[in-house]
């Protein structure tokens, strides 16, 4: 019984993370799916990830198609779509929607008393990226929709469930 409350409880902290952060940012409705994440085989994929380490040992990781990445960084600079923005601004963009969402979700976690610090963001790119969890942590995914396009929510804790009650 309670695997199911922290699934629930966690799905609530990241679709008030994410959406809020999308809205807030870059004027996006986001809209949480069940569908899954399907991404196509030859598609570059954009993950963004950052770490929590204190009240809770996690990795947020934030996971959209180059395609996709390209639209945030235009959203989030404010160019339109015949700037083509550089790998870095792209980048620099979901590594910061990262962090924002990560540092919002950290406040879900925060215990009186301990600290949560974060990691700098780390960007990933390439095709058909399956990551997998060490032993001993559990990985949560969420999906969510904006139109046709798909972002990924992935949470990877140490299996700790008293943070999350």
């Amino acid at each position: 019984m309670k695997t199911l409350i922290l699934e629930r409880d966690l799905k609530l902290f990241i679709d008030d993370a994410i959406i809020t952060v999308f809205d807030t940012m870059l004027a996006m409705e986001l809209h949480p799916s069940d569908r899954g994440s399907h991404f196509k085989s030859n598609e570059t994929q954009v993950i963004g990830m950052v770490g929590l380490a204190g009240g809770i040992t996690a990795v947020v990781c934030l996971r959209v198609t180059n395609t996709f990445a390209c639209r945030l960084t235009e959203a989030m600079m404010g160019t339109g779509p015949d700037a083509s923005p550089s790998e870095g601004d792209i980048n620099d963009v979901i590594g910061e929607l990262t962090n924002i969402s990560a540092g919002k979700l950290k406040s879900c976690f925060r215990n009186p008393g301990q600290t949560c610090s974060l990691s700098l963001p780390t960007i990933v790119r390439g095709h058909s990226i399956d990551m997998e969890s060490m032993s001993g942590t559990e990985r949560h995914s969420f999906t969510f929709h904006y139109g046709n396009e798909t972002v990924v929510v992935e949470f990877y804790s140490l299996a700790k469930k008293e943070h999350f009650l």
